[in-house]
């Protein structure tokens, strides 16, 4: 038996379709071994088209890093990790990827992790000269050519960004592109990790 645990997005967004019960579709999802609600009302502080997700430390499979090493979320346990799956087609992706790359050089890296996993699938050259045209000075590559994130996730569309919280659990997520740095996303991100938040490092500073 798999010891990966999916993030049910698919089943999430269903809870807006007639005709299913709100206890039925709540025991699908721990049946899946999480539990995952979506917030309806506007909540304060939560940016402008995030959703709440709620559940234990999630397991997804390993992607890799621009090496080839596996890599694993559990690898950023303690952090705010904010996951990004993106694919060289994929316009907003592309669009956003730079409000990425400057989210990663503002957060203190001892606390957040911004991590982009490209979905392009089995096609690792494409996503490397994607990634490089795009002249990012902070993000690193990951590749999952397999898409097994997406598949795990349940995405129905390019970006999509889960946000977990320090202990691996998932906090909220995101269809679609972003201004990541931008005043509202940072408060917002600040406000989910444990830590104080200290003097915060802008675009370019030096360690």
């Amino acid at each position: 038996m798999s010891t990966r645990q999916a993030i049910p997005l698919s089943p999430v967004r269903a809870m807006a379709r007639p005709g299913i019960a709100r206890k039925a579709l709540a025991a699908a999802l721990v049946a899946a071994g999480i539990f995952a609600v979506l917030a309806y009302l506007a909540t304060p502080g939560v940016p402008r088209g995030v959703r709440n997700l709620s559940g234990g430390p999630a397991k997804l499979s390993a992607f890799a890093d621009e090496n080839g090493a596996s890599v694993s979320i559990e690898a950023f346990r303690g952090k705010v990790l904010v996951l990004n799956l993106w694919a060289a087609w994929c316009v907003p992706c592309i669009q956003e990827m730079p409000s990425l790359d400057r989210l990663a050089a503002r957060m203190p890296a001892e606390s957040f992790a911004i991590v982009a996993v490209n979905q392009d699938k089995g096609s690792e050259a494409t996503a490397r000269h994607a990634f490089k045209r795009m002249n990012l000075q902070t993000l690193k590559l990951y590749l999952d050519p397999s898409r097994a994130l997406s598949r795990e996730i349940g995405t129905r569309g390019m970006p999509t960004t889960v946000i977990f919280g320090p202990l691996g659990e998932p906090l909220s997520y995101r269809e679609g592109a972003a201004e990541w740095d931008s005043e509202d996303f940072v408060r917002y991100l600040e406000s989910l990790s444990p830590r104080a938040p200290g003097p915060r490092r802008t675009a370019g500073a030096s360690d």
